[in-house]
């Protein structure tokens, strides 16, 4: 459910279990029909616990929505790089394809993060474990120590994928948590309304403190 139609809605509840609770001729009222002070508090935990899972699941998303910007930026940044390793090596192995294919640098390349983690990898591990390879590149300005950093910017990207799946994970139970705790206070609520209204059907004053609206 849309959070900020449960905000709204949990605005009402809150209205009605405080207005019960904080006067005492609509306690009396309600006690009358099962209602005592320790059953609105029972509606109170409950909506205390919805409120609690709200800022939960909020701070989720935030964390979700961070980490999801980490890996776009770094991504951005170590593809670019790679891409120019990509093009050095086309051209440093110009009219041998044999060797191109052993170094997977031939061919479109993936558009998802996981076939582009799989592709670089393949190139930059290659390329390192290849003493006659390296030989040629350092031609070209590239180094081991350069390949190997660039490499380890790829895993990083790796590193930081995980957390933001992880992230992910844990946004989406919080929803769920959410929205258990919310569906439980709405019950809780739905039968609790419908008695203030008998209770207090003579006291349409009261019925409004509460902020329900007298049917």
């Amino acid at each position: 459910m849309n959070g900020k139609i449960i905000a709204t809605k949990l605005h009402k509840i809150e209205n009605g279990i405080l207005g019960a609770q904080n006067n005492p001729e609509i306690q009396e009222k309600l006690n009358a029909f099962g209602y005592t002070p320790e059953r609105i508090g029972e509606g109170k935990r409950l909506l205390d616990k919805v409120n609690l899972l709200m800022t939960t699941q909020v701070g989720n998303y935030s964390e979700q929505y961070v980490a999801t910007d980490k890996v776009d930026k770094l991504w951005k940044t170590v593809y670019a790089n790679y891409m120019v390793t990509l093009k050095v090596t086309r051209v440093a192995f110009v009219g041998q394809p044999e060797i191109l294919q052993r170094f997977n640098a031939t061919g479109k390349r993936c558009k998802s993060l996981s076939g582009w983690l799989r592709d670089s990898r393949l190139l930059y591990n290659n390329l390192l474990n290849s003493p006659d390879a390296l030989a040629v590149l350092a031609q070209f300005g590239y180094s081991a120590e350069k390949l190997n950093n660039e490499l380890q910017m790829v895993n990083e990207v790796e590193n930081l994928h995980s957390k933001q799946l992880n992230e992910k994970g844990d946004a989406q139970q919080s929803t769920i948590d959410r929205d258990k705790a919310f569906d439980e206070l709405c019950k809780w609520y739905s039968s609790f309304r419908a008695i203030a209204r008998i209770a207090l059907y003579d006291k349409p004053q009261l019925i409004e403190a509460m902020g329900i609206i007298k049917s």
